[in-house]
């Protein structure tokens, strides 16, 4: 055998043996896309407890995935303050998912900014880069009260996203709020 042929195979071999491994450890989760159920996941809230998503079932949940130093983030919380006053009393649950790797941050922030909603840490980065592969802050998922991916949103601009995020929210809510529902605030 030439030696540019022992090469090739010993390359081709180690090939093989690193998409084996790949397989094995399970391959990259696949983006999730608007009709996709919510996988399972849990966060661990800045009040000490911990949220599973399966809890929120049949309410509408907007993830808002934003940090401290994230400048659009912070321009966006009134956005979401007044989405919420336009919204009370119905099936809506607001969770904000701070990536800050320090917990201490999101904490003083929410408190000194009236931030009244659910707030949650993963700091690890978890739910938010393993589970929805959000690689830009900030981020928006609107979840139906069904389980499902009503709406995804990447980024934030002044007004247009405000308008399009209050729009899902809406719409996820007339599914929350039909008539065998009828128990719920709508």
């Amino acid at each position: 055998m030439t030696r540019n042929a022992a090469i090739c195979i010993r390359l081709g071999i180690a090939l093989l043996c690193l998409l084996a491994l790949r397989s094995a450890a399970g391959a990259a989760p696949q983006a999730l896309k608007v009709g996709d159920p919510v996988p399972p996941f849990s966060l661990q809230t800045l009040d000490g407890k911990t949220l599973n998503i399966s809890s929120l079932k049949g309410k509408v949940v907007l993830l808002d995935f934003w940090a401290t130093w994230c400048g659009p983030c912070r321009q966006a919380m009134p956005e979401l303050k007044d989405l919420l006053q336009k919204n009370s009393g119905k099936p809506l649950v607001v969770v904000s998912v701070s990536a800050d790797q320090d917990r201490k941050a999101p904490e003083e922030f929410a408190r000194a900014n009236g931030m009244t909603w659910m707030q949650a840490w993963d700091g690890t980065g978890k739910v938010i880069g393993g589970v929805f592969g959000v690689n830009s802050l900030p981020s928006y998922v609107v979840i139906d009260a069904g389980g499902r991916i009503a709406y995804l949103m990447r980024g934030w601009a002044p007004l247009s996203s405000s308008a399009l995020l209050s729009q899902a929210v809406s719409r996820a809510l007339q599914t929350a709020c039909t008539p065998s529902n009828s128990e719920k605030a709508c």
